[in-house]
């Protein structure tokens, strides 16, 4: 079976760790569970997982944390613990999470996904790296201050000055129709910080889920502060893409150090952006338009079938075609048809996930990689793509009416023994 990720356990209890990690195998999450530190160091080194999860163990995260940075094997693999007393543990270490003690499974599966991403984001940037010859491609997050944006929805919250340090620079919103506003503008944003009251609940979730629809938006945190939150409430937080929920029993302490351990976590994908950005060039793709050619396509998807296949990983490769474009090239010719193509390839590469890979058959025909997606969640991304599309009025020169696109859509999940051009042909086959 396919999987999305895959989890190493720490943890001297048995039964906590197969409770455990059967929710995340539910899930789709391939999971190892250890009962020490030495023992999972020698799993993990013979197979690097995404997250190692440390329960309930006595050796320090440090030691464990040090031992997985200096083995090249394991030198991606983020690290968590669920103990909310070992904070300053925790930043001494620079562990990439730490969560409460009391955290239900359910809230963990979804609590943890953003470790997951990066990671895929990582692999991404290797396997593209490889295929443009970038023999060390650097990471490194870029020193800076952080840059947060503050919604207050609840009067009796309020936020220390220096909660994220003096050299942080706020926005502040008092509604989320403001929040909206600002965080879609053209700024860049490393946190949403959101105080409200427990009556406030659902428009907290169903504005955080709006947001989390748009891809752009897709791995920004979002830590949320609320009275009496807990349980079913924090749970359901979790399942619209808040990234840490703080109950008014929590200190400004341990706000702090999540709100810092977030920023942290989003600076790391930033330098893993732009260098997955680096790989886009003259050489290997169309940069203005942010999309791969089919040679490097057919080549980088021979990679990623073979990581694919090694990890037990899900693939889904989708192909997009707008008979639009065949009619408007009859109609105005090859250049307003060229036009018409170089728009959409720029909105399919802002409306994408950093780690997908589009790339360019033709005018009329596009494909998306996802790696470590399921076809039916590559299905509603691409479906909801495919919307924006529909619903986009295109500006093409000597084309005197607004050029509208219905795009079909076909997607292929991987399966064993599939080449390059059998889960493209499989894509192609399934358009409608």
């Amino acid at each position: 079976m396919s999987n999305i990720g895959n989890l190493c356990i720490v943890c001297p209890d048995p039964t906590r760790s197969a409770r455990i990690a059967a929710f995340f195998e539910q899930a789709r999450y391939r999971v190892e569970i250890r009962k020490d530190a030495d023992a999972a160091l020698a799993a993990m080194r013979a197979n690097a997982p995404d997250v190692a999860l440390l329960l309930d163990a006595p050796e320090p995260a440090a030691r464990l944390l040090h031992a997985l940075r200096a083995a090249p094997e394991t030198v991606d693999v983020s690290l968590a613990f669920a103990d909310g007393g070992r904070l300053d543990e925790a930043a001494a270490c620079a562990a990439d999470d730490v969560l409460p003690a009391d955290i239900d499974a359910d809230a963990m599966v979804f609590r943890l996904q953003p470790l997951f991403r990066l990671a895929t984001m990582r692999s991404e940037m290797r396997l593209r790296a490889e295929g443009v010859e970038m023999q060390h491609p650097d990471p490194a997050p870029a020193p800076g201050p952080a840059r947060a944006l503050y919604l207050g929805l609840d009067p009796a919250m309020t936020l220390p000055a220096d909660f994220l340090g003096r050299d942080a620079v706020w926005e502040s919103a008092a509604s989320t129709a403001e929040a909206e506003a600002i965080i879609t503008g053209p700024g860049t944003y490393d946190l949403v910080v959101i105080d409200a009251p427990r009556s406030r609940l659902d428009d907290v979730q169903a504005f955080c889920r709006d947001m989390r629809d748009n891809p752009r938006l897709f791995s920004l945190p979002f830590l949320v502060r609320m009275p009496h939150v807990g349980g079913a409430a924090a749970r359901d937080l979790y399942r619209v893409g808040v990234s840490r929920v703080i109950g008014a029993a929590d200190g400004a302490r341990e706000a702090q150090a999540e709100a810092r351990s977030l920023i942290a976590l989003q600076h790391n994908r930033t330098a893993v952006r732009e260098a997955l950005r680096r790989t886009l060039t003259e050489a290997t793709g169309h940069p203005r338009q942010a999309v791969y050619t089919e040679d490097f396509l057919k080549a980088y998807l021979d990679r990623r079938i073979a990581a694919a296949e090694a990890h037990h990983r899900a693939l889904s490769v989708v192909h997009l075609h707008l008979p639009e474009a065949v009619s408007l090239h009859d109609e105005a010719g090859e250049t307003a048809c060229r036009t018409l193509s170089e728009q959409i390839a720029r909105w399919i590469a802002r409306l994408i996930r950093v780690e997908d890979l589009a790339a360019r058959l033709s005018d009329s025909d596009f494909i998306v990689v996802l790696p470590d997606t399921l076809p039916s969640e590559a299905q509603v991304v691409m479906n909801r793509i495919a919307g924006v599309l529909t619903f986009t009025d295109f500006a093409v020169p000597e084309v005197y009416r607004p050029v509208k696109v219905w795009p079909l859509v076909g997607v292929a999940g991987l399966e064993p023994g599939d080449r390059p051009e059998t889960i493209l042909g499989r894509a192609a086959a399934n358009l409608g």
